[in-house]
């Protein structure tokens, strides 16, 4: 508001000055009378004994911009030699009437303001200079600065005079001794390098679109750095960004990442590699000079990148820059190279999606209960192991919608809802299909065909609201160390999707965000991300496939997630109207007619066996165990399934045998069942029934015929049940 006032007050000086010019009035004039009033009358004025400053409210400001000053010196100068003019005392030169004066004065103040013009900083660019020596982050900065900016809506790109320099040298090694600055030769194809990036930097700053340009070297010394400065000022806004880092463990990583994805060493033996690189460092620290003059604008990140250091800031103001320090903070919290996964998961099929439906709360279909139910399995199995070999922790965040909810209640990890991961606002087509919205309202449908990106439903939101409400989810998840496991809609993901590959925003509302998929990104050394997908085939598992499963995951995850992740055994009740296999009989199905995990395809196609066995073929052995003897199914299945994981059998990988689990491997795993400290009795026990007394004497007496009636009750594939067994018994007792 000030700046505003001071621009009015500023035109009407000049406006007063010519109006006493033109008519020749002195001090008692109106016009001078009524401004005077003006100023004592308590509205925003000049004061009458220091006409340099303006009282806006309580505060006293400069009628004139310092910074605009500061910045246009040189034209500041020109413009006080120009209007100097002769010594008004001097006889020697005629003196012009009033209107020549004006004239004259007029012409000056007309040529000023194109000068100003000319050479004002151009306040809508930025300029990012890095600083520092190799190997200290500078790349994974970029990469993260290049995502967030133009995530925000503001086009950044990034200059690397590496990549220039690779260019002029072809495919030529530059080796330690090239970046010694004492080389002459090496000294002028790096310089030439520079001024290519340079010039081409400042050419994409001149068009419309451009930005925040991102010059990344190691601009190490103040000579460049003064360098840089001259070409910049007056003409560009422009900052400095340097990374320090101190720490030995973090540099030899550090390091190593640089020989895995670096150009300058591709197809170079590692240790090779590091000893060069290493050399080039040490010439660059004989000549590094660190940044210390107060007066640039520079941000100095000191061990950021080890997640323990500190940060300088001097002298940035500004709203990019201002975000840049506290995005800089974040991403630095956790350190640079962290070995931890990102999950994206839209919700399971909703009601709302079996119809085509928008928006809603509605809850999730059976098939999205399906993908709910396997969604845990699949996940686990992809947790990372921390250094010291520990399950690192993971978090799972879903919005406050129902479906996101339900589709993330079995997984066993703490959870968070989010208000802002919620669906796209579709206000008034809020339960619409968009087959409705285009014969209804076509001129909506239309508008939004043509901008996704942009469009706004009405009385809803469009992809750039929801990016914005994002912004705080982005930034915490850049400062967590851990694992974190989203579980969200479709216009959300690809939100945050985006900002993680680096996908210009136009492309965002368009990114394949399928259902019953898992999407796992892994943070790389450099700041981008690797991608894998995984999706659940949920259409061919039907009830009893999905408690087949839940067994398997029942008898084979150990470990601190295994207890939460059995809601039931598919033997439990036995055939009561609480248990799953109660609906199979329902059906007229038997455990003989079960499909086989190949034949299932999806998740029990891809880990669902046991060496040569399939988790079905187990459960109908154990069906058949039970049946001959009064052991319970569920018991059965248990001993089953640990048996053909230990050595000897055909659970027990390459070196596994072709027989089926002899009678003493069954026996130690059911005995195992009784004993509350064996190693067995852990979480992956939950739900199996206990042995009753009744049948201690059966489980004494289980040998190759027993097995061999369970293998002709279990189908003829098992005929031989009894004879491979009893082989398995000889060698195992």
């Amino acid at each position: 508001m000030w700046e505003f006032w001071r621009s009015k007050l500023s035109k009407g000086k000049t406006r007063h000055k010519r109006r006493d010019l033109d008519t020749g009035s002195d001090e008692d004039s109106p016009s001078t009378v009524r401004s005077m009033e003006l100023t004592d009358s308590g509205m925003p004025g000049t004061s009458p004994e220091n006409s340099s400053h303006v009282y806006f409210k309580d505060i006293i400001l400069p009628a004139s911009d310092d910074d605009d000053e500061d910045e246009s010196e040189d034209v500041q100068s020109d413009v006080l030699s120009d209007t100097a003019g002769p010594d008004r005392n001097s006889t020697d030169e005629p003196q012009p009437d009033l209107g020549t004066l004006t004239t004259q004065k007029s012409k000056r103040n007309l040529g000023t303001q194109r000068s100003k013009r000319i050479h004002r900083v151009d306040r809508q660019k930025l300029i990012i200079i890095l600083v520092g020596l190799p190997g200290r982050g500078k790349t994974f900065l970029c990469n993260k600065l290049m995502c967030y900016l133009n995530w925000l809506g503001h086009t950044t790109r990034h200059f690397n005079v590496g990549q220039y320099r690779r260019k002029q040298k072809g495919e030529d090694m530059q080796d330690a001794a090239f970046f010694d600055h004492n080389n002459v030769a090496g000294m002028k194809a790096r310089e030439q390098a520079l001024y290519a990036a340079l010039d081409d930097m400042e050419s994409w700053l001149a068009t419309d679109e451009a930005q925040v340009a991102i010059f990344d070297a190691t601009n190490s010394t103040e000579e460049r750095r003064e360098k840089l400065k001259n070409r910049f000022h007056n003409k560009w806004q422009y900052l400095y960004i340097e990374s320090i880092c101190n720490d030995p463990q973090v540099l030899e990583q550090n390091y190593r990442y640089k020989m895995m994805y670096s150009p300058d060493y591709k197809d170079v033996n590692t240790d090779e590699a590091l000893k060069d690189f290493q050399d080039r460092i040490a010439k660059y620290e004989e000549v590094y000079e660190t940044i210390t003059d107060r007066s640039l604008h520079y941000i100095k990140l000191i061990d950021m990148v080890t997640g323990k250091g500190y940060m300088d800031v001097n002298r940035i103001s500004g709203y990019i820059p201002g975000k840049m320090v506290f995005f800089l903070m974040q991403i630095c919290k956790a350190g640079v190279a962290r070995m931890r996964k990102i999950w994206f998961s839209r919700h399971g099929e909703s009601e709302y999606n079996m119809f085509a439906k928008i928006g809603g709360d509605s809850n999730i279909s059976p098939q999205g209960q399906i993908y709910a139910k396997l969604l845990p399995d699949l996940l686990v199995d992809r947790v990372p192991l921390t250094s010291d070999g520990q399950t690192m922790p993971v978090s799972v965040w879903t919005s406050t919608l129902r479906r996101t909810i339900q589709t993330a209640e079995h997984l066993p990890f703490p959870k968070l809802r989010w208000k802002m991961l919620d669906e796209i606002q579709a206000g008034i087509f809020d339960g619409w299909t968009y087959e409705q919205i285009e014969q209804q309202m076509p001129q909506e449908f239309v508008a939004r065909k043509k901008d996704k990106l942009k469009y706004r439903y009405p009385s809803g939101e469009s992809y750039l609201d929801v990016i914005q409400r994002l912004e705080p989810v982005i930034i915490e998840i850049e400062r967590e160390r851990e694992c974190v496991c989203i579980v969200a809609h479709q216009a959300v993901l690809r939100a945050l999707y985006g900002y993680f590959n680096k996908i210009p925003l136009k492309d965002i509302p368009r990114l394949e965000i399928p259902l019953h998929t898992l999407i796992e990104l892994t943070p790389k050394p450099d700041g981008t991300m690797a991608e894998e997908r995984i999706p659940l085939d949920v259409k061919g598992t039907n009830p009893e496939d999905l408690a087949i499963h839940l067994q398997k995951r029942l008898n084979l995850h150990s470990g601190p997630y295994a207890t939460p992740m059995t809601p039931f055994s598919p033997f439990q009740g036995d055939g009561s109207s609480n248990s799953p296999f109660a609906r199979v009989d329902s059906m007229g199905m038997g455990l003989d007619q079960l499909p086989t995990a190949a034949s299932l395809g999806g998740p029990l196609a891809l880990g669902a066996t046991m060496g040569s066995f399939t988790i079905p073929q187990s459960l109908r052995i154990a069906r058949a165990i039970s049946n001959a003897t009064s052991i319970p199914a569920d018991v059965a299945h248990h001993a089953v399934s640990q048996a053909l994981m230990q050595p000897g059998t055909h659970g027990s990988g390459s070196g596994g045998s072709d027989k089926l689990p002899s009678p003493a491997a069954l026996r130690g795993s059911m005995a195992s069942k009784r004993d509350r400290t064996s190693p067995l009795k852990n979480s992956s026990t939950a739900g199996v029934s206990a042995i009753p007394e009744s049948a201690s004497g059966e489980l004494q007496a289980l040998d190759s015929g027993t097995l061999s009636k369970a293998g002709e009750d279990a189908g003829p594939e098992f005929a031989d049940l009894g004879t491979q067994t009893s082989i398995g018994l000889a060698q195992s007792e």
